[in-house]
């Protein structure tokens, strides 16, 4: 259900089903394509790069798909977050406890997202809809901490919580109904949530005016850690009322699956891999744009489903296989890892490119995504002082293809193919 309702807020703005690729030719632009680096130029700290768990029902990722999608090794994926459903019936906190511990023996920090209060904390007795009564602010926060306390005590460490996922989205599966007020009166009533971070609202649409009244409060944003939101329909922009008060800026859900969740569609499977991979590409440029929007974090919805990172055996994937979108999701989460500061980048004046860049202690990277349908010869790399430079390179028909650079005077050159995505790793 809820990957069915998700979709119909995509069917204005997703992609074509069918790939122009084949009846476009490609066209190589005039060279060189000069890019500069400036590590001088700082910008946000980055908090990672993840993916959530299956949220409802019983399943939850094993360690075999769990190596897959936190290690760093080859044919691992390097996700940095993984998000997990706070259930509203402690019945259901088990079934997360082996995922977390994987996550946390892989240093991958945890958030977990209320669906939902307990029902009998909320105006109309129901998980689904309703609100959380005043009344019971302060019981929901014991709550929270009792879960995280519990899961702390079976050796599953939660990093941050949420108060509410959607809050502003009135389906008719588990949810609850906040407005910007609810949220201040609920951070500035008696408790605290202890043992992890906050993070609030998680809005449907990053709503800006739903965040800044929280952040208008200085009660309430004494009580608050991370700015989160997802990004259906809107919400991809700066927040500087964030940076102002310090505060980490996280996507914390996104979807894209050419629309197979809608009543009627088509399956997966008959979607060609040109199809797949363009909008691939649209979820790669959505990553660019979050990072140049000076936002700390990105995560995508199940890491594990036929559309994403990891193959869960249907729609002729094999389960716990890595997909290609997967893939194309590690040439950030593998290389920009936590604690990474985004750099500046000169472009220039036209500029078919997606390119933000990263820097950690002695080592730079560069992604660079080519959402058009032609080439960009010799791309150079300038501004750094280069000991060595390798590049990864993902198009439709190749994956990770590994090649040591030449450097000739602090310059790097390469040509960035059509509808493709590349992460070039520079040791100063």
């Amino acid at each position: 259900m809820k990957n069915k309702i998700i979709q119909l807020l995509w069917i204005a703005c997703c992609i074509s089903c069918q790939s122009t690729t084949e009846q476009t030719p490609l066209v190589a632009k005039s060279t060189p394509f000069k890019v500069i680096v400036n590590p001088q130029i700082t910008h946000q700290s980055i908090a990672g790069f993840g993916g959530a768990n299956r949220m409802w029902g019983t399943q939850s990722l094993k360690p075999a798909e769990a190596t897959k999608a936190f290690g760093l090794g080859d044919d691992e994926l390097g996700l940095s977050i993984f998000r997990v459903r706070l259930s509203s019936n402690k019945k259901d906190w088990p079934i997360i406890i082996e995922a977390v511990k994987e996550a946390n023996k892989n240093g991958v920090k945890v958030l977990a997202s209320p669906w939902s209060p307990p029902a009998a904390l909320k105006s109309n007795n129901s998980d689904v809809r309703g609100s959380l009564l005043p009344e019971n602010y302060k019981a929901f926060k014991d709550y929270i901490n009792e879960f995280i306390a519990y899961m702390a005590q079976n050796g599953a460490k939660i990093d941050v919580v949420s108060i509410q996922n959607e809050p502003d989205w009135k389906p008719t599966y588990e949810s609850c109904d906040y407005t910007a007020d609810d949220f201040i009166n609920f951070l500035k009533a008696p408790g605290q949530i202890v043992g992890a971070k906050v993070a609030a609202p998680e809005s449907l649409n990053f709503n800006q005016s739903m965040t800044n009244a929280i952040l208008s409060d200085d009660v309430a944003t004494k009580n608050i850690d991370i700015i989160a939101g997802h990004i259906y329909g809107g919400g991809l922009a700066p927040f500087p009322l964030a940076v102002q008060k310090n505060k980490e800026v996280w996507m914390t859900e996104f979807l894209l699956n050419l629309n197979t969740g809608n009543t009627g569609a088509a399956a997966w499977s008959t979607y060609s891999e040109a199809a797949k991979w363009a909008e691939s590409i649209k979820m790669l440029v959505s990553i660019h744009d979050a990072m140049s929007n000076n936002w700390n974090a990105y995560i995508w919805w199940y890491l594990q489903r036929f559309y994403s990172f990891i193959g869960d055996g249907e729609q002729n994937t094999i389960n716990g296989s890595i997909l290609k979108r997967g893939y194309a999701f590690s040439h950030f989460s593998k290389f920009i890892r936590p604690n990474f500061v985004r750099i500046g980048v000169e472009t220039p004046t036209t500029n078919y490119l997606k390119i933000t860049a990263y820097k950690k202690d002695n080592q730079t990277i560069v992604v660079i995504i080519n959402p058009e349908l032609f080439t960009v010869k010799t791309v150079q790399l300038n501004g750094l002082t280069a000991k060595s430079a390798t590049s990864y390179q993902t198009t439709e028909t190749t994956t990770l293809v590994k090649t040591t650079l030449a450097i000739n005077n602090n310059l790097v050159e390469f040509d960035i193919p059509p509808t493709s995505v590349t992460t070039i790793v520079v040791n100063n």
